[in-house]
């Protein structure tokens, strides 16, 4: 979710791997536009909110995620290493989304590395939003893009499958979801 970089001693904008490693994910996520819509049982069912972009039963959502101060953890329990977090570390943090310059909602992850020689993190995450929520989970790499799975979601959300994809590399982190 995600790909706030941070760093033993806090956050800091070249170490969002870690939150993304825990999700890229200290990376963060983000993109933009999403407007309510009514809850149908599934994504596919319903027309398309503001800002995504039906295609043969799939539908993208995009969000900007934008960092809360004080609202990232990032707990340094496994070796140290000069390479990114190490096994064991923990990153749990929230973020904003917004779209076309409006807050849509907020996406909450919790991470642990699990792998010492790679640095990568197991992640998994909820992207919340005024009609329902979206789950996450996959492997996150240090580099500022990645994709995990999604793997449900409720309200307008109920069985969504697909994927998120996570780009920090730019000034913005974005968030794109293609759901099924």
């Amino acid at each position: 979710m995600f790909s706030s970089h941070s760093s033993a001693s806090g956050p800091s904008a070249n170490t969002r791997a870690p939150r993304a490693a825990a999700v890229v994910i200290a990376g963060g996520l983000i993109i933009g536009g999403v407007s309510a819509c009514a809850s149908p049982s599934h994504p596919a069912d319903a027309a398309a909110p503001a800002g995504v972009a039906p295609a043969a039963n799939l539908t993208t959502l995009s969000y900007i995620a934008t960092d809360i101060d004080g609202d990232n953890v990032f707990v340094d329990l496994g070796d140290k290493s000069d390479q990114g977090p190490d096994i064991g570390d923990l990153l749990a943090f929230t973020q904003n989304l917004s779209s076309d310059g409006e807050n849509v909602g907020q996406v909450h992850v919790a991470a642990v590395v699990v792998d010492h020689d790679t640095h990568v993190s197991e992640a998994t995450g909820t992207i919340v939003l005024a009609d329902g929520s979206i789950q996450v989970a996959g492997v996150v790499t240090q580099d500022p893009k990645f994709t995990l799975t999604v793997t449900g979601g409720t309200g307008a959300y109920l069985g969504a499958t697909g994927t998120m994809s996570f780009d920090a590399s730019g000034s913005d982190q974005t968030i794109t979801l293609e759901l099924k």
